[in-house]
């Protein structure tokens, strides 16, 4: 009838299954994207207080130092994990977790920071510093009482 050779060979090649770094890559590219927005609602919010006739607002917004941290241990992570494919010891699937633990660290570091940051810029401008050491996403504007009448 006809040659045997080409009725044993498929007709649709199957497909190879990623590798389980290829899966742990795509997980941590949705993992940092959530931990993005989840540190975009942390580290926006605004307060305000009043003290010794100073009328004063504090309002943060999200940082940029705080992306590209949580990127950086993405990337390097990834990087490393790559080089160290097949290690016996810390090997890839251990690099990505530490990778895994310093993003999730990042955006509970941001959210932790929230009271301690409000805390601090209040106390320090009611104990006389108008101008208190803060981190670059929050933002202290005083406004003073007007004593002309």
């Amino acid at each position: 009838m006809g040659d045997d050779r080409t009725l044993t060979e498929p007709v649709l090649r199957a497909r190879p299954e990623p590798s389980q770094l290829t899966k742990d890559a795509r997980w941590m590219v949705l993992i940092v994207l959530l931990a993005l927005v989840v540190q975009h609602f942390g580290a926006t919010w605004s307060t305000g207080f009043s003290h010794a006739g100073t009328q004063t607002t504090i309002t943060s917004s999200p940082w940029v130092a705080w992306t590209l941290t949580t990127i950086g241990f993405a990337v390097v992570g990834s990087v490393v994990a790559i080089a160290r494919r097949g290690a016996v010891r810390f090997d890839e699937h251990t690099v990505m977790g530490l990778a895994l633990a310093g993003v999730v660290g990042t955006t509970v570091l941001v959210w932790l920071l929230i009271p301690v940051e409000m805390t601090w810029v209040q106390w320090a401008v009611e104990h006389g510093d108008p101008h208190p050491f803060v981190f670059g996403n929050v933002h202290v504007v005083s406004r003073y009482a007007d004593y002309t009448g």
